[in-house]
């Protein structure tokens, strides 16, 4: 990726602005900027700091919507749970689930019989032009027997069996956001995070873009752009504030576990005390548990749950799987993100992506976009970018996005090209930083490598014993636009995605980031201090 460079986006009117670097935002730039439109896109925080990093790390293919009789919805899910397969197959896995079944109108055999029947329907191009190690089984039902082996702990009382399915878990999730970062750069869309769209540009009432603050240096400029999109997900009515647009857009928080239990190859679901079903999903050999959410709305800067929120949780999973035992030290993480809803006192997640042209409302040259499901992020995109060429009367080819590998996601020989690598720069790489390194960055271990050879500090583990080395901080900072000591171990590195790193870790990638970045020691403190922040669990 570029570096970011606040004065390009500042000197040029683009045809799109998007505001939002979450999964929706980063999909829109990409797809966009692949059908020839240019593209800016600026984010507050992070990219995929909010709600897309606050998931449950799985692409689902639509199940629950049959279970609804929205056969739409289930079809959408399955071709873009697909999409992702063809596109990101190096992050992702098939991933068992397993539900009991009982004597009940909704997960009774005979019902989940006719929605797998459906499903097998529907979905009966899952693995169509898909890695044939990432082919989906058609889902089953399984013994009563069966069951009680694969789901410790499942309550027996009226217990007829099982069912099973399968879906993708992202293995390493947030590299596949920053996959669709590094996309739609490759494009040529300008990307700028830190970057806060703060007031609408106007002419009468057409939106002409957004006036941009660095939330790093307080530097404020004007984007201009003939159409801006909204996708500021928790923020995008504040948004639509600025644009003269007055939109209600309720949001509940929603909630994942992430723990130090060790889990099973095979994910579990069950209703929790609440009556709201619960998944205990394996991820990084750890159980990650979701997904609780808020019953009332929440507002734009309510994201942080409580004490008492966290503790509900905790007994809603203990309910669902009686085995868990979850303890509250045993939460390393509790990844949470407001996310839009439908319904005002009682609100529940929104049930489908709404894209609003404000031309109805009076406002020309902006869209908002409200999405809630990453698996259809890419889908959206393509519709807002044909939406969006329609209003700039520009004629623009048919997406392509649901076959384009995304950068670093293709299927390779990684390990080869890590060591020929490591034969061109005459150094030698030990076998655990090599099988580290492609996992998680795929093709970019080779640029890795390189750094590796470039300092004897960079190559060393940031702490004895583990396989992470320096040269990953300095990557994510100069080609991945890190730019603060949580973007590099939260969301590049993957070391802090599960929970807080050790305090070598921290220390080690905070002296590497401050030489690299020109931090002196008070701001090197400051970001040591607000990645403590963001592991901090209410008392």
């Amino acid at each position: 990726m570029r570096a970011r460079d606040l004065d390009a986006l500042a000197g040029a009117e683009h045809d799109i602005l998007v505001i939002g670097g979450g999964i929706y935002g980063l999909a829109i730039a990409a797809d966009a900027a692949s059908r020839g439109l240019t593209v800016a896109l600026v984010e507050a925080g992070d990219f995929g700091s909010g709600a897309s990093f606050n998931h449950q790390k799985t692409a689902h293919g639509g199940l629950r919507s049959l279970q609804s009789g929205n056969l739409t919805r289930a079809r959408q899910a399955i071709r873009e749970r697909r999409a992702l397969a063809r596109i990101a197959p190096r992050l992702l896995r098939p991933l068992p689930f397993i539900i009991g079944t009982y004597r009940s109108v909704t997960r009774s055999r005979p019902a989940l019989r006719v929605a797998f029947r459906m499903d097998r329907w529907l979905g009966r191009d899952r693995n169509d032009s898909v890695e044939p190690e990432l082919h989906l089984p058609p889902p089953r039902l399984v013994s009563r027997a069966a069951t009680l082996k694969l789901f410790p702990g499942i309550r027996r009382e009226g217990l007829t069996g099982g069912a099973m399915w399968y879906d993708y878990q992202m293995v390493e999730a947030d590299r596949l956001t920053i996959a669709f970062a590094a996309a739609a750069d490759a494009f040529g869309a300008r990307l700028a995070n830190h970057a806060e769209a703060t007031d609408a540009l106007k002419d009468g009432h057409t939106v002409t873009g957004m006036r941009v603050r660095d939330r790093l240096t307080g530097q404020v400029i004007e984007v201009r752009a003939r159409l801006t999109i909204n996708a500021a997900g928790a923020q995008a009515g504040t948004i639509m504030g600025a644009f003269g647009v007055t939109h209600a857009v309720p949001l509940v928080r929603a909630m994942n576990l992430v723990t130090r239990r060790p889990a099973s190859d095979i994910a579990l679901a069950a209703p929790g005390a609440s009556g709201r079903m619960l998944t205990l999903v394996p991820w990084r050999g750890r159980a990650l548990i979701g997904t609780s959410q808020t019953a009332a709305p929440r507002g734009a800067a309510d994201a942080a749950p409580d004490a008492a929120a966290i503790e509900a949780f905790i007994a809603d999973a203990n309910a669902a799987f009686p085995a868990l035992n979850l303890t509250r030290d045993e939460v390393t993480l509790v990844h949470r993100g407001l996310v839009p809803a439908r319904g005002e006192g009682q609100a529940d997640l929104l049930a489908a992506p709404r894209i609003l042209d404000h031309a109805t409302d009076g406002v020309r040259g902006a869209l908002t976009v409200l999405g809630v499901k990453y698996t259809t992020a890419r889908g959206v995109a393509a519709e807002v970018t044909t939406r969006a060429a329609r209003a700039l009367g520009r004629t623009v080819p048919p997406s392509r996005t649901d076959r384009q590998p995304l950068p670093g996601a293709a299927i390779a020989d990684h390990e080869a090209l890590a060591l020929e690598a490591a034969r061109d720069v005459a150094l030698e790489v030990g076998t655990p930083i090599v099988r580290h390194l492609t996992a998680v960055y795929g093709d970019r271990c080779a640029p890795i490598i390189r750094l590796m050879a470039e300092r004897s500090d960079w190559r060393m583990p940031l702490e004895p014993g583990i396989p992470g080395i320096g040269a990953e901080v300095i990557y994510a900072i100069r080609h991945e636009m890190a730019l603060t000591l949580g973007d590099v171990l939260i969301r590049r590195t993957g070391l802090g995605a599960d929970g807080r790193p050790s305090e070598g870790i921290i220390q080690a990638a905070a002296r590497l980031a401050a030489d690299e970045l020109g931090w002196t020691r008070e701001r090197r403190q400051q970001e040591i201090d607000a990645v403590d922040a963001f592991y901090r669990l209410p008392s």
